[in-house]
């Protein structure tokens, strides 16, 4: 499988990225001035949202990796109102509303992190060196037990200041994945190189022969999920992590796949997994029954 990756830093999806988490509750280990100037913005952002009637989540969704093509920030809002409420919204004033307030939140974010593109461009080497010396190894053995067709031919690889210590997202309509420019694995015992691997693995579960019936609001975690126990199989085969040092629940939490309930969780996907391993059901089947497992 020849997988072709285009890597980009983009400070743009870097504001929004620290935006989204930001509109909740700020991790305790964020600088104070990083939470003052961006939060109320953020905040500000969501009522612009909420006045719209856009849901925040599905804002998010789309924004995010439609930030990586699309600076303009008027523009940004017709395409994300375009998307979620279709064209005659993304004609309204909402759009510039909306696009004021993201302008407003990229000004924040710009006084807090002047020289935010020249420290983001610093972060991409130590990744791709570690994904191009490990990577093609982690995705061999991870064909070994899931579908060559999970794997996309192409893919964006969008690197993002890291604002909680390591975090990712698969953008499943978008061929993308965002993901925080680490300088170092904040968890050892399971290396950015591996999470790289499993949003990959994900992206194409969203094609219809796999997800047509399963709610899609449902897809992104059924994604997350189902590919989890592959890439730790893989990670442990080229010797990313320790045999047994990282079980499902412990992936789960560092990689935040869930926010509770991840020992519980862990149990419903090892058996669902172990299941598969001996029946070999179609993948389409098989993530229906894990759908329907989870709840």
């Amino acid at each position: 499988m020849n997988l072709e990756l285009r890597w980009q830093e983009n400070t743009w999806t870097s504001c929004l990225h620290a935006a989204q988490i930001l509109a909740g509750n700020a991790p305790a280990s964020l600088s104070e001035d990083l939470v003052n100037a961006v939060a109320p913005s953020a905040k500000r952002l969501v009522s612009e949202l909420q006045t719209a009637q856009v849901v925040p989540k599905l804002f998010w969704r789309h924004a995010l990796p439609l930030s990586a093509q699309l600076d303009g920030k008027v523009e940004l809002a017709k395409a994300v109102l375009r998307k979620t409420h279709g064209l005659e919204a993304s004609e309204s004033g909402y759009a510039t509303s909306i696009g004021g307030a993201l302008s407003d939140l990229s000004n924040a974010y710009s006084s807090v992190l002047p020289k935010a593109a020249e420290e983001l461009s610093l972060r991409r080497r130590p990744l791709r060196e570690a994904w191009e010396a490990r990577g093609p190894g982690l995705l061999y053995f991870l064909m070994r037990v899931l579908p060559e067709e999970f794997l996309p031919e192409t893919a964006d690889v969008i690197l993002v200041l890291p604002i909680s210590g390591g975090r990712g997202t698969a953008h499943l309509a978008y061929n993308s994945v965002r993901l925080e420019g680490m300088l170092y694995d904040p968890h050892p015992q399971l290396p950015e190189v591996a999470r790289l691997g499993w949003l990959i693995s994900q992206l194409n579960l969203d094609l219809p022969k796999y997800s047509e019936e399963i709610d899609p609001d449902r897809i992104g975690m059924i994604a997350r999920l189902a590919t989890l126990p592959g890439i730790l199989y893989a990670a442990e085969e080229v010797e990313l992590v320790k045999p047994g040092s990282v079980s499902l629940a412990d992936a789960m939490k560092l990689w935040q796949v869930t926010h509770i309930g991840h020992e519980a969780l862990a149990e419903i996907v090892q058996q669902w997994w172990q299941t598969q391993e001996t029946r070999q059901a179609p993948w389409r089947i098989a993530l229906m029954a894990l759908d329907r497992m989870i709840g």
